[in-house]
């Protein structure tokens, strides 16, 4: 059996915190930006927002992807334990998967015609709940467990 290597783990949860936080500092970035989007996609009113603002909603969305592929390939590069490989396998996969998600919502804006690809929205929306919950099951999985 693999020796347990506490210096390995306590770099570990360092990489997974500063993902973590970092995620987190993204999302509340792009929130306001998604909610004046979502608003104006409830009340059918996208064509009312100024284009400059669809143009700049869409550029926080695309700079949110690129943080969360970044974050993505944090976790994936980082040395988990040996006791929470597979944990943390699936939680690069699912975070991997959330930024994918979060990509087809930025795919999902067109600003040259200022419109929204509501199928791609809808469904980017469904993924991102469904990859988010999953990340966050894994991650309380490693910070409950012995490693």
């Amino acid at each position: 059996m693999a020796k347990f290597n506490p210096k390995q783990a306590q770099v570990y949860v360092q990489t997974l915190q500063q993902v973590l936080t970092a995620t987190q500092e993204t999302a509340d970035r792009v929130a306001p930006f998604f909610t004046k989007l979502d608003d104006a996609k409830q009340e059918n009113k996208v064509t009312d927002i100024p284009a400059a603002e669809f143009a700049e909603i869409k550029a926080e969305f695309e700079d949110a992807v690129t943080s969360y592929h970044e974050n993505a390939a944090r976790l994936n590069a980082a040395q988990a334990p040996i006791r929470i490989l597979g944990v943390h396998k699936s939680l690069a996969k699912n975070y991997e998967l959330y930024a994918q998600a979060t990509a087809l919502m930025s795919d999902s804006l067109n600003v040259a015609d200022q419109t929204i690809d509501d199928v791609k929205y809808e469904q980017s929306e469904a993924d991102q709940a469904q990859y988010l919950n999953k990340v966050q099951t894994n991650v309380s999985k490693i910070m409950t467990s012995q490693m």
